[in-house]
């Protein structure tokens, strides 16, 4: 039944002002904000979310005399409804005046229920100058003009709030300095302090509207994140939730890679951060699923700027939610991302870390970590790719293996080093591992492939492919040695057969193979590997010259004292080369 008293109301607005108000916000904190209803027929209701937007909500800011304010449409934040639905699907070109002038069914004519009630906010706050709604210069409406806010005390916890404001729910915002530049007009707020859990930002404490000591140069910038990692170590890593109609939902891993990665935390507030794709480390997350085959090109600032199939349109399950690293470390210089020279992020630069003192495989698998390789076997690979320039952030880099970041390690003071760029390390986070052998240089080869491991046959496999195995694995240009299937066989997949290596790849997948799972053998058939860590060099064939070892990425010699047969006869059985008494040629050439 309607309401008598609100019925009289609406007839005695109608005779005083010739129009009345047939749009209004109930259940919200101010008459700006709230669950819409619209007058028709001399009663109040609803209105349904299905194709409802920003724009449609602008054009109900408008009707309730809010000129030029941001609309935003806000989900169902102030929740269900009662009595008649009145309207749905509407879709508003953002022409109109009226929402009765945008396209919808027939009045009362729906298949929704009050739990899809729409809720708009008509804000008084906007950003402007960005890429896309969620980010830019922040501007403010007061006594019917926009003005700007400056940086002054301005924090995340108050950027926060404006996202609020702007509809985005509890969205983490992020103060982006004056990234979007200098406005003009009116500077309205100076020195605005919140702490978080305000509903507007006139309600933290400022200076008075108008009041300043600054100018346009720190006017501030916000962004307002509409994806989030969770259930991760850090903001920086977990499974990828974004935020779509005032819901979180999680997105599947069909087509997503690290590209689409990258965009993800760019949205982040992470700039050129290295977004890295790290399958469903993190596990099922719950309740909607938003999209699905996600495919980027790298230039977008946003990921539903990418191609995707529509909002809420999937054919997979909470299994295939994707997890992202925005990793602060990055390997520059070598032929592939899982290889190169180690740079990490700080204060908003990329420097290079020394590998002088404490520098180990150890520390190396920590970055592999974090690049997302899981737990790929990491080598320190020396200054394989050579001098880096500009900043030195990290030197005397000691890791226990149990850290999830770099930054965990023992270190000295970011900044805080006694070395030189000469001396910067190089990290490989490899595909493939030696397993089973004595000690790590040699063992049964298992590759990684699509986040698993698996073994590789030893049809037409031969020393040469070895040597590219070895070089994989950071010891240079050792030469590898098969060992037939000597450490015996592996379980699981078999993910390569017939692997055929001329010995300069740098890369075992760069070989030519069977197609990856694809073979005619089983697993006693197994290769087996060593990279031997002793060569002999100047002699006049591989059995003989002076004696060099490998240790910690550096090749040197070894001095005559104490050395006998029986280290000899070791030398011999490491290089997988049959004993002879030579003890006199090996005594000339040390």
């Amino acid at each position: 039944m309607p309401n008598p008293a609100l019925s009289a109301f609406m007839l005695l607005l109608l005779a005083a002002t010739g129009t009345a108000q047939t749009v209004r916000l109930v259940e919200g904190p101010s008459p700006r904000e709230g669950r819409l209803e619209v007058y028709h027929a001399g009663r109040w209701g609803t209105v349904c979310d299905n194709y409802f937007n920003d724009t449609a909500a602008r054009v109900v800011c408008y009707m309730l005399g809010y000129g030029n304010f941001t609309g935003r449409f806000i989900g169902n934040r102030y929740g269900a409804g009662s009595w008649r639905i009145w309207l749905d699907e509407v879709r508003c070109n953002g022409t109109e005046t009226s929402i009765s002038d945008c396209q919808h069914n027939d009045w009362g004519s729906h298949n929704c229920s009050h739990s899809e009630d729409v809720s708009v906010s008509c804000t008084s706050v906007r950003l402007v100058g960005g890429s896309d709604p969620h980010e830019g210069r922040l501007e403010v409406y007061h006594k019917d003009t926009w003005g700007t806010v400056c940086d002054d005390e301005f924090t995340d916890a108050a950027a926060s709030v404006v996202c609020y404001m702007l509809g985005y729910g509890n969205l983490a915002g992020r103060v982006l300095g004056n990234r979007y530049g200098a406005g003009s007009g009116r500077i309205w707020l100076d020195d605005v302090r919140c702490n978080g859990t305000e509903t507007s930002i006139s309600a933290c404490r400022y200076n008075d509207w108008g009041r300043h000591d600054c100018s346009h140069r720190e006017d501030v910038s916000v962004l307002c994140i509409t994806v989030r990692l969770v259930d991760g170590p850090s903001p920086r890593e977990g499974r990828l939730e974004v935020n779509h109609a005032g819901k979180w939902g999680t997105v599947c891993d069909d087509r997503f890679t690290d590209t689409a990665a990258r965009v993800v935390c760019y949205m982040l507030g992470y700039g050129d951060i290295t977004g890295r794709f790290i399958g469903n480390r993190y596990d099922c997350g719950s309740g909607r699923i938003w999209l699905d085959d996600v495919r980027c090109s790298g230039t977008e600032t946003s990921i539903s700027d990418c191609e995707h199939n529509g909002w809420c349109s999937h054919d997979c399950s909470h299994r295939d939610d994707v997890s992202v690293s925005c990793t602060s470390v990055r390997l520059a210089g070598g032929p592939s991302p899982r290889e190169g020279r180690l740079e990490v992020y700080h204060n908003g630069t990329w420097g290079t870390v020394c590998g002088d003192n404490g520098f180990t495989d150890v520390a190396a698998r920590v970055v592999c970590y974090m690049l997302g390789y899981g737990n790929f076997t990491g080598r320190f690979i020396g200054n394989r790719y050579g001098a880096g320039s500009g900043r030195i952030w990290l030197d005397e880099v000691q890791c226990s293996g149990m850290e999830t970041s770099i930054s965990d390690c023992q270190h000295n003071d970011w900044g805080s080093h006694n070395c030189s760029h000469s001396e910067n390390v190089s990290v490989s986070c490899t595909s493939v591992s030696l397993v089973g052998g004595s000690d790590p240089h040699e063992g049964r080869l298992e590759v990684y492939h699509k986040h698993t491991w698996g073994t590789v046959c030893d049809d037409e496999f031969t020393d040469a492919a070895a040597s590219v195995v070895c070089y994989m694995l950071g010891y240079g240009n050792l030469a590898g040695r098969v060992l037939g299937n000597r450490y015996g066989a592996g379980s699981g997949r078999i993910w390569l057969d017939d692997v055929r290596c001329n010995g300069t790849e740098t890369s075992i997948s760069d070989c030519r193979h069977n197609d990856w799972g694809s073979h005619n053998c089983s697993h006693s058939e197994d290769v087996s590997v060593s990279c031997p860590t002793v060569r002999l060099v100047g002699g006049v064939s591989p059995r003989e010259g002076p004696l060099e070892v490998y240790h910690n990425g550096i090749w040197g010699t070894v001095c005559d004292d104490g050395l006998t047969v029986a280290a000899a006869r070791v030398v011999c059985y490491m290089l997988r080369i049959r004993w002879t008494d030579h003890w006199s040629q090996l005594q000339w050439w040390l």
